[in-house]
């Protein structure tokens, strides 16, 4: 791919051990400013949703990372919301004053692909279960931070505003570097890991999501070259790189 962006195939094995190869990523560079970028012509779910993809991260810069967010211009908890790496290199979820979750684990190993899920569902009576993060397949409950999102309250993401994959939304250049694979954004719906991936010889591997997308749903499988951001859930809700 050119510009900013590059290829990588990988989790390929014509053995057969994966039932789901991923033959696509796409790499970010944070020097070169890159990012997706897509604003919703209308609002989907805005308390329920999950994002999930495949992380490898490239140049640990002690810088904060952003690996996706949404901002309507409104400096608030309901207006910016954003899934990030932090400067100590643990994984963070937040809004615009406050830390929803932070893990205790760092990610610096720049030869792992980390597999997240973050699951958000404000409708959930159950404070801790409103948001979600996983990683290999494990729910994260070594926690830093854990703050509870407002029952029943409509965020940031999935409103008529901008969305960005790498770049933060506050203009603070604080780009995320590393690849990105088989991104998946399910709009109305809260799911475990078991969605996109299982235990296979004690290793956690993907496999092809089968359910439905929602209103701004989509996935963004990278095998286009020449259409990088192009949605390939069928709701052709495409990013623009």
């Amino acid at each position: 791919m050119s510009g900013p962006f590059g290829s990588s195939q990988w989790m390929y094995s014509s053995g057969g051990f994966y039932g789901f190869p991923i033959e696509q990523s796409l790499r970010f560079n944070d020097d070169d400013g890159a990012y997706l970028s897509r604003t919703p012509a209308s609002a989907g779910n805005r308390k329920t949703w999950t994002w999930s993809g495949w992380v490898k991260r490239g140049n640990l810069t002690g810088t904060r990372q952003h690996i996706f967010n949404a901002y309507n211009g409104s400096n608030s908890n309901t207006g910016y919301n954003a899934l990030r790496f932090q400067t100590d290199d643990t994984l963070q979820w937040l809004g615009y004053t406050t830390s929803y979750l932070k893990t205790s684990a760092v990610f610096r190993d720049t030869s792992a692909w980390y597999h997240i899920v973050l699951s958000v569902d404000t409708t959930n009576a159950t404070g801790d279960d409103r948001q979600i993060l996983y990683v290999n397949g494990e729910r994260i409950t070594a926690l830093s931070d854990n703050n509870n999102m407002v029952l029943n309250t409509d965020y940031a993401v999935n409103r008529p505003n901008a969305h960005r994959i790498s770049e933060d939304l506050l203009g603070l250049n604080q780009h995320f570097d590393g690849y990105l694979s088989e991104v998946n954004f399910i709009d109305g719906q809260a799911l475990d890991p078991t969605s996109f991936g299982e235990f296979k010889s004690g290793v956690w591997i993907p496999k092809q999501y089968g359910g439905t997308y929602g209103t701004n749903g989509f996935r963004l499988s990278f095998a286009d070259s020449s259409n990088i951001g192009d949605d390939t859930s069928g709701n052709t809700n495409d990013w623009t790189a």
